[in-house]
């Protein structure tokens, strides 16, 4: 394996500094000179009609300078997700613009009626109690299976039976119904998820005002500011194009996918535009919890077959999502679910079908892993009672159906080049002791507090090449003293996407890392990115970066040339290295330079033909480029209180080569954690009565703590992928799909029963143990709605 001056290397994120320390600018740090604040007024009631707002008590206030209505809207509707800019316009036609920046008719608890600017906060809370409104309320509906029946009440009025989105699996094949009648076992598992909230701890927020020359700015914590730019200009204000509008991502503060949409910023620029002021619109915790942006509860029904052998024979996966009231990202969500999950295992004969329904709750979004917890959740444990029908040990039964190069892979149209999801098993079971742990199925456990073990295995995007607009460029140049501005746009949200940007500009440039300087978050100084998503920064990214910085190294070498021949040394510039900041060659021992020299004279030496050191490099990915993933849990169950504990949890990550294995374990630790929470403490609660969100606040939706995380080891298998820069893939996402289905499957193997609905907390457990699985479902207001 070749020797890398900073790949591979375990180095410190280069923004680390300014958060720890309090320094990092947020959105909410920023300040604008003659800046006023911004509200908005919510919809108390899940589905009403407005019949009057009186506003004019909340103007005359003093220090309010505008309140504004659903009239003083552009007649525009939009999504809130950005990401169907990045799709064909073929394919666009199937995401429904569905809202306006204010509305009319209130779809959910939070929707949004009004907005105020004023001199300052308190002033602006005191204009949104004296706005007037007048609802005339309409019967709404909160489950998605009840707003799928006939006669239900319609959320969206011009959307028949309330079925937002529904489409076939497109690569649907084979002959299911005949696989399914043929085979030797069959087996159906039914279950769904909650809707886990991303609770980055920077609320939603941003800032919107006029330079002196009529052009917009906005400041907003944004995964995709390009692309958000052109959703801005196209759909929310059509009268606006893309010279008009500077987008602004200063250090964001968590995103999970929660930022892959316009948030309050058409408010903003809604405002801005009305009172000729710079506004900043802010949103509580409170506010956060019952708006938009959760991950989407999908409700699935899958059945599998397989022969006595173990050959898996067909799978067919039936999704019925709740997108909320407005349609966003949930569409998407529930095809990359049918996606992951029936084409993460070899299978001929597959069938999957999506319906969205459409309900009066708050908007659901796109969530880190983007549909494929929700689908390995309940496929997951599908396999395992598959495997237990035909008395299979479950890692067995997984390692006879894996996928190997050449076969389609989970985005069928395009063959797997690479995959080491068979290494990846046996290493995760050889650490955690899987043989010794694992006694057999039906095998009872003494005891009050039982111990059981399960596994998990999954395939992930490195990118969405083939399916979106998957392109990236970058822009490099050096200056005088050897340092290299990296101008590039990713999206730094805390998973240190920056720092492994710029080893992979140390590398390809031979310059140091302690010199590279990342310029980012402007839309005006950066090249065209689609944003952070899908796993793809560094893959797609990356080998932008990698390509400016071979192009760099190759212009340090033809300057080069000149110093070695001061020194009466001979040399062309394959002969000459550049590597770290110094400049040497095998043909001249003991002769070696400071790329800073080089720098130097570039821009500053009369008469040498003067040009700044620059480079630009771009990267089209037309693969998804699948990383993949096993991992295994240990829990223990309290059968008396319903109590589960992680144990253990080890994962193994086809990785391909970590540019920095410190943040690929950064990753995978942050992901189990969060991956917990999802399993058995997050739940998104909906008073059934009335609508509004119960959960809205950290005392009342359980975050995981430090008492709940388990010894871990996360192992990286370093294969490096051709297509990837230095042969590296994705990591970001995988880490948060295993750890819910391995922890259910090890909830089964400890008491013998298996539980249907995440979270899989401890009066769930209990449930099950008391009545058993196939009890009719009880309700409850502290865990959620579905046990």
């Amino acid at each position: 394996m070749t020797e890398f001056a900073y790949v591979g290397k375990r180095l410190t994120k280069p923004d680390i500094y300014g958060k720890v320390t309090g320094e990092a600018k947020y959105t909410d740090d920023m300040t604008v000179p003659g800046m006023v604040e911004g509200r908005i007024l919510a919809s108390p009631h899940a589905h009403a009609r407005i019949l009057r707002i009186d506003t004019s008590k909340a103007a005359a206030l003093p220090g309010v300078l505008c309140v504004l209505t659903h009239k003083d809207c552009p007649d525009s509707r939009f999504s809130r997700s950005t990401m169907a800019e990045a799709l064909p316009e073929f394919a666009f036609t199937g995401e429904r613009q569905d809202q306006y920046i204010l509305t009319d008719k209130a779809r959910y608890v939070g929707d949004w009626i009004a907005a105020v600017a004023a001199e300052d906060i308190y002033t602006a809370e005191a204009a949104l109690e004296l706005i007037e409104v007048e609802y005339e309320l309409l019967p709404m509906i909160l489950d998605p299976h009840k707003a799928l029946e006939p006669g239900a009440p319609s959320v969206h009025d011009d959307v028949a039976g309330n079925i937002a989105f529904e489409m076939d699996h497109p690569f649907n094949s084979g002959d299911v119904d005949r696989a399914f009648a043929e085979a030797e076992a069959v087996v159906e598992f039914t279950g769904v998820n909650s809707r886990q909230k991303h609770l980055h701890l920077e609320t939603d927020i941003a800032i919107a005002y006029h330079e002196s020359d009529g052009r917009l700015v906005i400041i907003s914590p944004s995964q995709g500011p390009h692309l958000a730019k052109k959703h801005l200009t196209k759909r929310v204000f059509p009268d606006l194009s893309d010279g008009d509008i500077r987008w602004l991502s200063p250090t964001i503060g968590g995103g999970f996918g929660a930022r892959l949409a316009l948030g309050v910023e058409p408010v903003a620029v809604l405002l801005a535009r009305a009172c000729k002021r710079p506004v900043r619109v802010t949103t509580t915790r409170e506010e956060d919890f019952s708006g938009y942006s959760s991950r989407t509860d999908q409700h699935q029904t899958i059945r599998v077959a397989a022969n006595k052998d173990g050959k898996l024979l067909a799978i067919e996966q039936i999704i019925v999502a709740d997108s909320g009231a407005y349609l966003s990202h949930s569409a998407t969500t529930a095809t990359v679910n049918m996606q992951k999950t029936l084409g993460v295992l070899k299978c001929d004969n597959i069938r999957g079908h999506l319906t969205v329904a459409y309900t009066n709750t708050p908007t659901t979004s796109g969530f880190r892993g983007y549909g494929n917890p929700e689908g390995a959740f309940v496929f997951q444990q599908a396999l395992d009672r598959l495997a237990e029908k035909i008395g299979m040990d479950p890692m067995e039964f997984r390692l006879k159906n894996l996928k190997v190069p050449g076969d389609p892979s989970c985005f069928v149209p395009v063959p797997l080049e690479h995959t080491k999801l068979e290494e990846c098993i046996h290493l995760a079971a050889e650490k955690i002791g899987y043989k010794d742990k694992w006694q057999g199925w039906g095998v009872a456990k003494p005891g009050r507090y039982k111990r059981g073990i399960g596994m998990s295995v999954l395939t992930h995007a490195s990118g969405a090449g083939g399916f979106l607009l998957e392109h990236s460029s970058c822009v490099m140049k050096v200056l005088s003293d050897g340092a290299l501005n990296l101008i590039v746009s990713p999206c730094e949200m805390g998973q240190g996407i920056i720092g492994a940007l710029a080893q992979v500009a140390a590398e390809s440039s031979g310059l140091r890392y302690e010199q590279i300087r990342v310029s980012t978050g402007d839309t005006d100084v950066t090249m065209f990115d689609i944003g952070s998503h899908a796993s793809r920064s560094m893959l797609v990214i990356g080998n932008a970066v990698a390509a400016a910085g071979v192009k760099i190294k190759e212009q340090i070498r033809d300057r080069a040339v000149a110093l070695f021949a001061e020194h009466q040394v001979r040399v062309t510039p394959d002969q000459i290295e550049v590597r770290a900041g110094r400049i040497t060659s095998d043909a001249a021992p003991g002769v070696a330079f400071d790329v800073a020299q080089v720098a130097y004279a570039a821009i500053y030496d009369f008469g040498s033909g003067g040009s700044q050191l620059n480079a630009s490099g771009s990267y089209l990915s037309t693969s998804h480029h699948p990383n993949h993933q096993a991992a295994f849990a240990e829990v223990e169950v309290d059968t008396e209180t319903g109590l589960v504990t992680v144990l253990n949890y080890v994962s193994a990550h086809d990785i391909g080569r970590a540019i920095n294995p410190l943040l690929v374990e950064a990753q995978m630790e942050g992901s189990l954690v969060q991956g917990i929470g999802f399993a058995l403490t997050e739940d998104f609660v909906i008073d059934p009565d009335t609508g509004r969100v119960l959960s809205d606040s950290l005392l009342t939706y359980r975050l995981p703590t430090t008492m709940d995380v388990p010894d871990m080891a996360h192992l990286l298998v370093e294969d490096p992928l051709e297509a990837g820069p230095f042969g590296a893939k994705g990591c970001g996402e995988a880490g948060l799909v295993n750890p819910a289905p391995a922890i259910a499957n090890a909830i089964y193997d400890a008491i013998g029963v298996r539980i249907h609905s995440l979270p899989m907390a401890a009066d769930k457990v209990l449930w099950a143990l008391r009545h058993g699985e196939g009890a009719a479902p009880g309700g409850s207001r502290v865990s959620g709605q579905y046990l």
